[in-house]
């Protein structure tokens, strides 16, 4: 089952593993076959697991999520024809020669199938239509269920992924008896990102700022960022959980002059950077994700451009309130999203 949220959080890695610096090996030797398209070329893809009595078991593109009124009756899985999945108002499939690629196999190429509409049950119940792929295999790894699609006419094999690694941190642990201790230890946030970092009254022992800051490298440059600061509020232990925090997230770019940019275009909430997708020319597309969503980008320095936004399940608040929180581990929200459909598991590059 995929962990809540379905999302790749950069701040999680960073509050599980020690700061690092970044890699500092030589820059790869070019690759053969074809470097990675437009951002709006490439969609997130699931592998979805079903009992064979119930539906289909194999690789989807969700494309959308429309609100599901409440104690309405509709089939968990269902096959769409073109007709029924354009009068629902589903979005067109993927135009193109299509490859499915994984953060560990090489592009297989692909073949749209049926559209799908899946319940998800929420809260808020939606459902999510999207189209079923067909001609390659299952993961090998049942833990990867993710991956990605790329519209190309030749094989992308030049394209690949290069993740966030965590550069900074300053994060509070919980004991042995499940109470939150303060920071003991720092590394401190990049000078590139350090100026967009708002300004707020924070001293101990009545508030506490904490961070968790990512970082993609390529060929030994940072070409962006990812992360959260919380400016937390301390009050009695026993209520911890009550605790209140102001917080900043989200993901950055290089610009002018060396000071970051934030990428906010097509974003409702602050979104995740998970992945940039690499060829033997650079950086060309981000991928960024949300509870229920992600945006990918064209790369330029200072103002990458949004290539498209898929909101593949509604979500509820308290599910972006959870992304950058950096604070005391509490009871999760109320709503629990499931999968889509059921086992499906988006590209999500952390263990």
């Amino acid at each position: 089952m995929s962990r809540p949220w379905l999302i790749s959080l950069v701040l999680a890695v960073c509050a599980g593993c020690p700061p690092k610096p970044g890699p500092q090996t030589q820059a790869p030797n070019p690759v053969a076959g074809a470097g990675c398209p437009a951002a709006s070329g490439v969609y997130v893809a699931s592998y979805v697991t079903q009992e064979p009595t119930k539906g289909r078991s194999g690789w989807v593109v969700p494309l959308q999520a429309m609100k599901l009124d409440s104690g309405a009756t509709v089939p968990e899985y269902q096959s769409l024809d073109a007709t029924a999945a354009s009068a629902s108002g589903v979005p067109a499939a993927p135009a193109g020669r299509l490859w499915l690629m994984t953060a560990s196999s090489a592009p297989c190429s692909a073949k749209v199938g049926n559209f799908y509409a899946a319940k998800i049950d929420g809260p808020p119940a939606s459902l999510s239509y999207g189209v079923e792929l067909e001609g390659c295999a299952a993961p090998t790894d049942p833990q990867e269920g993710g991956g990605i699609v790329l519209v190309s006419q030749d094989s992308p094999g030049a394209c690949r992924f290069e993740t966030p690694h965590p550069v900074a941190a300053r994060m509070g642990e919980t004991d042995a008896q499940k109470q939150w201790q303060r920071p003991t230890k720092e590394t401190p946030i990049p000078a590139a990102v350090s100026p967009l970092i708002p300004v707020h009254e924070c001293k101990p022992p009545g508030c506490e700022t904490l961070w968790a800051i990512g970082e993609v490298d390529v060929n030994n440059q940072p070409v962006a960022w990812s992360g959260a600061v919380n400016w937390l509020a301390i009050g009695t232990p026993a209520a911890q959980c009550e605790w209140k925090a102001e917080r900043f997230s989200g993901f950055f770019v290089p610009g002018p002059g060396g000071t970051a940019v934030k990428v906010t275009e097509g974003q409702d909430h602050p979104l995740v950077l998970s992945a940039a997708l690499v060829d033997n020319t650079g950086p060309k597309v981000l991928l960024a994700e949300g509870p229920g969503q992600y945006a990918t980008y064209d790369f330029a320095a200072g103002a990458p451009a949004l290539g498209h936004r898929v909101t593949w399940m509604l979500a509820p608040n308290e599910a972006f309130d959870a992304v950058d929180h950096l604070g005391p581990i509490c009871e999760p929200p109320s709503a629990k999203p499931a999968p889509l459909p059921k086992d499906a598991k988006p590209l999500s590059p952390y263990p």
